[in-house]
């Protein structure tokens, strides 16, 4: 993955689960980087509380399953949920891979979508 790419965000719309030390959490992975994740939940968390998430994506030629410790940065009420923005602890090297290869391709994807709308215009 190129530099450019490491910290910007994605959009995504994953199931993922929030697991904390007073129960867990269904929701919406919105958005994904190497370093953090937006999450869509109808259970919230204070700022600095540590969570494992738990979601699936397409990457290596296969489904992964990644369970990766994280903090909460951000957090902020919209309409009917609350949106989380949670900072990577530290990501295990197969987890690490995962999300890169999962990220190039997202980019891929973008950059024709980008490229595709450039050559009509």
């Amino acid at each position: 993955m190129s530099k450019k790419f490491i910290n910007q965000m994605v959009r995504t719309d994953r199931k993922i689960t929030l697991i904390g030390r007073n129960g867990q959490a269904e929701g919406q992975l919105v958005d994904l980087s190497l370093e953090q994740a937006g999450v869509i939940s109808q259970r919230g968390a204070k700022e600095g509380t540590e969570l494992e998430l738990v979601f699936e994506i397409p990457a290596l030629d296969t489904f992964v399953t990644l369970h990766i410790k994280a903090t909460v940065s951000h957090r902020h009420n919209s309409e009917n949920s609350i949106y989380l923005k949670l900072k990577f602890d530290n990501l295990s090297y197969d987890d690490n891979k995962a999300l890169t290869d999962f990220l190039d391709y997202k980019n891929r994807l973008l950059k024709l979508g980008q490229q595709k709308y450039s050559d009509l215009h």
